[in-house]
């Protein structure tokens, strides 16, 4: 899937300044959540709002998905963004619940609170650091992502760029040759003009 080309003028102005910039990678202040186990999906898919066992289901499953946390009512509680780390469906589901930082805790409880005789483990991955990712000039970025646990487009819009999850102090022009790394506000400036 091809990202679509940089539309906020804050975010073009960076890139042209950093000549030769394969991409910007913004650090985000949010937090991951791994839920690992046999009924992982099937765990999570009623606590949910979008259909979770499509990240386990066979043949082209999604690397990511945006959904809600909800409440016995319904109402929504948390945003998240979902990410599937197993690499096919005969190695145990491992899911990545991305949340705000501030929050991580009250998601922690509130999934534990309905884990009823499920197996599955639910634990903080303070080791894994997050970042945002918007190409340059190119449409893609370069396949070097060794080092990267996971890079993968934003579920939500294409114009939000890419999401990257990697070990924490892992070398990111090592993971993405020639990127920089920019101030994470001009990143928020991106995403307030996307709407």
């Amino acid at each position: 899937m091809l990202v679509r080309a940089i539309t906020a003028p804050g975010l073009r102005r960076w890139c042209r300044g950093q000549r030769g910039a394969a991409a910007a990678c913004f650090p985000l202040g949010r937090a991951l959540l791994g839920v690992r186990g046999a009924e992982a999906a099937a765990f999570l898919q009623g606590l949910l709002t979008n259909d979770v066992t499509q990240l386990v289901a066979e043949g082209d499953a999604p690397p990511a998905l945006y959904a809600h946390a909800l409440n016995v009512q319904g109402r929504c509680l948390y945003d998240v963004i979902l990410y599937r780390l197993h690499g096919s469906t005969a190695e145990e589901p491992h899911i990545l619940l991305e949340c705000d930082s501030s929050v991580l805790d009250s998601i922690q409880q509130h999934l534990k609170l309905y884990k009823i005789r499920r197996k599955v483990t639910i634990s903080p991955c303070p080791d894994l650091s997050l970042w945002a990712v918007i190409p340059g000039d190119s449409s893609s970025l370069p396949k070097c992502a060794d080092q990267a646990l996971l890079l993968t487009p934003d579920p939500r819009a294409e114009v939000m760029g890419w999401r990257l999850i990697a070990k924490k102090g892992a070398n990111l022009s090592e993971i993405i040759p020639g990127s920089q790394v920019g101030d994470v506000q001009d990143y928020h400036r991106h995403r307030y003009k996307q709407g």
